[in-house]
C-alpha cells in the first residue's frame, strides 16, 4: 500500500493507494485509477506509478512534452520509465509529489505533509522532542544550545513547506497551543494599517477572540518580539481574562515592513502553573513569526512565477517560455539585429463599419487567430496586437540564424491562409479579405517594453518604425508582402522577390529598396518576369523612360489574361509615361510617401 502526498499552491492532500496502476494528470480518469491535478503546467496525461516489488516504484511519464524531475535534479524524459526505490520525491510542474510505503503508522499530517524524504523522518522522530521542548519550558529549563537549534530549523522547515498549503496560517496558530503551551494562538495580518485576523486556535473556543492594539502598535513601531504579564495599564475591559501576551512580528520584503504578527496568550482560568511567558516561549514564537514570513515570501515567488510564466506563454512558444522562466535575464534590454513583421487587415474600417461591433469582433479573432498559429508554427515572437493589426519578432530573445527566412516564410504561410478566410467571411462581408505585411531586418534594443504589471516583450528603434512604414506602402503599392533590401539580402535564391521600387517613407530619413515577396516559387517563367520588371525599372531610374515603356509592355500583354494584370508593371509604366509627357526638369525615382 503506498502512502501519496500531492502539493501545490491550489491543493494539498495526502492518500492510500491500495493496489494497481495509478495515473496523475490534469485530465479525467482513464482506465487506470486517476489522482487529478490542479495545475495548469501538469500534462493532460502526465505519470502513471505501479509497484512490481515491495520497496520499488516504478516511474512512466505519459507526457509528449513535460519531463519530471526526481529528487533534486534527476529528470525524466517525456515517454521514459524508470524504475527507483521508495521512497520517492517527484516535481511535475508546480506540484510535488511523495511516495511512501504505507506502514500503517499514524501521521501528524500537518506537519509531515510537504516536508520532503529525507527530513520528514528527521521531524517524525522529532516530535517527541517538540513535546520534550514544551516540558521543559514548563520546569523552567532550557535545552543545549544544539538541541534547542535544532527544534528551530525543525519549526522554520515545518512552517516553510507549509507555505503552500491552505491551512498555512491555522497550522502557525495551533503551533501556538500545540508547541507553545498557549491558551490562544492568533495569525494577524496587517492591512493598510488595520489588523485582521488569518487564523486562530483556541484550547476552549468559549473564549473571546481579542487582541491588543496598543501591543501591537509597539510591536509595529519597535519591530521586536514583545512578551509579558499584562499589568492592569495594559488591560482594557475585553482583556481583562488575559493573563500573559507574547507577541512577534512578520515581515515583508523588507525588514522594516511589518506586514502581521504572531499572537498569543494565557488566559486565567485556563492556565495551570505556568502562567508567565518565558524567553524560550517568546524564541519559539519569534522563530514561528519569522516561518511564517519566509512562508509568506515563497507562496509570493510562486505566485509572481506562475503569472510570470502565463505572461510569456501568451507571447512566445511553451518551450521558450520555459527557458525565459528559467533565465528572466533574457528579458532585460539588449541590441540584436531582429527581423520584423507587421501586419493588418485591409480595408477594416469599411469593413467594421459594415459589420457592426459583434461581427467585427469575431472577424479579427478569427484573422487573428490565424496568423498567430503561422507566427508560433515559424519560431517567431509575437510582441503585440494592434486592433486589427499585429507585430511579430524573430532572433531574440534567442538567436535564430535564419530570422529574415523564417520571417518571410511565416508571411507567405499567413496569405496562403486568406482563401479559406475570404470564402468563409465573403458572405457576410461582401468582398475578399486582404492582407498587407511589412517586414525588416536590422538592429534595435529588444526587452520588456511594458511595465511591471504588464509585461510586453519587443523590439524599440529605427528597424521597428521603418517595418511598420513598409506594412504601410503594401497599401500605395497594391501587394500583399513587401520586405525592405536589408531583409532580402539575407534570403536564399528558392524566395522569389523582385525590386519593386526606392520609396522615402514619413518619418524616416533617408531611401529604401522595396522588394515584392511573391507567393510562388522561383522557377524560370517568374525569373524572366522579374528580370524584365527590374530591366525597365533600371531604364525608369536612369531617364531611358521610353526604353523603360518597351520593356514593360510584353509584360501587360502576358498578364492581362485570367491572372490579371500586374499592378506594379502598370504602376510603373504610368510613372514612366508622364515622364515622357512631360520631362521633370530635377528627376528623382525616389517616390515619397506622405503618409503612414
Amino acid at each position: 500500500m503506498l502512502r501519496v502526498y500531492v502539493i501545490n499552491q491550489h491543493e494539498s492532500r495526502d492518500f492510500e493507494h491500495k493496489e494497481g496502476p495509478l495515473e496523475f494528470g490534469r485530465g479525467p480518469e482513464r482506465q487506470a485509477a486517476r489522482c487529478v491535478i490542479n495545475d495548469p503546467f501538469v500534462s493532460k496525461d502526465q505519470l502513471r506509478i505501479s509497484t512490481p516489488m515491495p520497496g520499488r516504484i516504478k516511474l512512466e511519464n505519459l507526457s509528449g512534452r513535460n519531463p519530471l524531475r526526481l529528487g533534486e535534479d534527476q529528470l525524466i524524459a517525456p515517454g521514459e520509465v524508470m524504475d527507483t526505490r521508495l521512497p520517492a520525491r517527484i516535481t511535475i510542474g508546480k506540484t510535488l509529489i511523495e511516495l511512501s510505503e504505507d506502514t500503517g503508522e499514524v501521521r501528524d499530517s500537518s506537519l509531515l505533509r510537504t516536508i520532503d524524504q529525507p527530513i520528514r523522518h528527521t521531524i517524525a522522530a522529532g516530535s517527541q522532542s517538540l513535546q520534550s521542548l514544551q516540558a521543559l519550558i514548563s520546569q523552567g529549563r532550557s535545552p543545549t544550545p544544539e538541541v534547542l537549534a535544532q527544534w528551530f530549523e525543525t519549526l522554520v522547515t515545518v512552517q516553510r513547506a507549509a507555505a503552500t498549503s491552505a491551512q498555512f496560517y491555522s497550522h502557525t496558530a495551533r503551533a501556538m497551543v500545540d508547541l507553545v503551551g498557549l491558551d490562544m494562538g492568533l495569525v494577524l495580518l496587517r492591512d493598510e494599517g488595520k489588523w485582521k485576523i488569518a487564523a486562530e486556535f483556541k484550547k476552549d473556543a468559549r473564549h473571546e477572540t481579542v487582541f491588543s492594539e496598543r501591543i501591537l502598535k509597539r510591536v509595529v513601531d519597535e519591530k521586536r518580539t514583545f512578551f509579558q504579564a499584562l499589568g492592569t495599564d495594559m488591560l482594557t475591559r475585553s482583556l481583562m481574562e488575559v493573563e500573559a501576551v507574547v507577541v512577534s512580528p512578520i515581515f515583508g520584503d523588507e525588514p522594516t515592513d511589518v506586514v502581521g504578527a504572531v499572537y498569543g496568550t494565557r488566559y486565567h482560568r485556563l492556565s495551570g502553573s505556568t502562567v508567565e511567558i518565558r524567553p524560550l516561549e517568546a524564541q519559539v514564537v519569534q522563530v514561528l513569526a519569522a516561518a511564517v514570513g519566509s512562508g509568506m515570501a515563497r507562496e509570493e515567488r510562486m505566485a509572481e512565477a506562475t503569472r510570470r510564466y502565463v505572461q510569456l506563454e501568451q507571447t512566445f512558444t511553451p518551450e521558450l517560455a520555459r527557458e525565459l522562466d528559467r533565465d528572466p535575464s533574457l528579458l532585460e534590454g539588449r541590441s540584436r539585429e531582429v527581423t520584423i513583421l507587421f501586419g493588418d487587415i485591409r480595408n477594416f474600417s469599411r469593413l467594421s463599419e459594415k459589420l457592426g461591433p459583434a461581427d467585427t469582433c469575431r472577424l479579427v479573432q478569427d484573422v487573428l487567430e490565424k496568423l498567430t498559429a503561422r507566427i508560433r508554427e515559424f519560431q517567431g515572437v509575437l510582441v503585440d496586437y494592434m486592433g486589427d493589426g499585429f507585430m511579430a519578432m524573430w532572433n531574440a530573445p534567442q538567436d535564430q540564424p535564419k530570422h529574415a527566412e523564417l520571417a518571410c516564410r511565416a508571411a507567405l504561410a499567413m496569405t496562403g491562409d486568406l482563401p479559406e478566410l475570404s470564402a468563409k467571411w465573403q458572405p457576410i462581408v461582401g468582398q475578399q479579405l486582404r492582407l498587407g505585411l511589412g517586414i525588416n531586418t536590422g538592429p534595435a534594443m529588444v526587452g520588456n517594453t511594458g511595465t511591471a504589471y504588464k509585461l510586453k516583450y519587443g523590439p524599440l528603434g529605427h528597424t521597428v518604425n521603418l517595418a511598420s512604414r513598409v506594412e504601410g506602402a503594401t497599401k500605395h503599392l497594391e501587394v500583399a508582402v513587401l520586405i525592405t533590401g536589408s531583409t532580402q539580402a539575407q534570403l536564399c535564391e528558392g524566395f522569389a522577390t523582385r525590386r519593386l521600387c526606392k520609396v522615402r517613407v514619413v518619418g524616416i530619413e533617408g531611401k529604401v529598396d522595396l522588394y515584392e515577396l511573391c507567393p510562388t516559387t522561383a522557377d524560370d517563367a517568374w525569373t524572366a518576369r522579374r528580370t524584365a520588371y527590374e530591366t525597365a525599372l533600371q531604364q525608369y531610374e536612369s531617364k531611358n523612360w521610353a526604353d523603360a515603356c518597351r520593356s514593360l509592355y510584353p509584360l501587360l500583354v502576358q498578364r492581362a489574361g485570367a491572372d490579371g494584370m500586374d499592378i506594379p508593371s502598370l504602376n510603373l509604366l504610368a510613372r514612366a509615361v508622364d515622364c515622357l509627357k512631360d520631362p521633370p526638369k530635377e528627376f528623382d525615382p525616389v517616390i515619397e510617401f506622405r503618409q503612414k
